[in-house]
């Protein structure tokens, strides 16, 4: 990946991941716009995923692992959400090689480690130490992206998916400053 797809994927990563948190802060948090905000962050966050898509192969087939994962663990449960994941995928089927092992061994590890956080989550429900561990995503996708970097010697996925975290999890965090829980 040359440095100029590198710094639009960056760029990409932060705004998709935002967009993706603020998107679900109008449906499920309480943030309040004007009608429709809801589904043009959805049409934003599809777009920024599409175009991070755009930058690398290996990226694209680990967002689409992302996507196919959310829908297998039915997170996907607002129109918004469905649209930014239905850009995505279209965006991928039109624009990207599969790649089937890289595709398999990212979906399983989201599917098992995205489900493992949603029973945390409902287990300690906001309180614990472990809670706040599994909260903050960053054993979630920055774990299996610098394993795989090491291994194929790629590090600017696990450069997009740590950045890609950090901006989710800190928009989270000035969401639940601002009393968006």
């Amino acid at each position: 990946m040359t440095v100029e797809y590198l710094f639009i994927a960056i760029l990409s990563a932060i705004l998709f991941a935002s967009t993706m948190k603020v998107a679900d802060l109008f449906n499920e948090h309480g943030l309040k716009g004007f009608r429709g905000v809801n589904i043009i962050f959805g049409v934003f966050w599809g777009v920024f995923g599409a175009l991070l898509l755009l930058t690398d192969s290996t990226v694209a087939n680990i967002v689409f692992a992302m996507n196919i994962a959310f829908i297998t663990r039915g997170r996907l449960d607002f129109l918004n959400h469905q649209i930014a994941t239905s850009i995505i995928i279209i965006v991928f089927l039109f624009s990207t090689t599969f790649q089937p092992l890289l595709f398999l061994t990212f979906y399983i590890v989201f599917v098992v480690f995205g489900s493992l956080r949603d029973y945390i989550d409902k287990i300690f429900k906001q309180k614990g130490i472990l809670y706040y561990v599994n909260e903050s995503m960053l054993l979630y996708y920055p774990i299996p992206t610098l394993i795989y970097s090491i291994v194929y010697n790629n590090y600017s996925v696990f450069i997009i998916f740590l950045i890609f975290t950090i901006s989710y999890d800190l928009t989270k965090y000035i969401a639940y400053k601002k009393g968006y829980k």
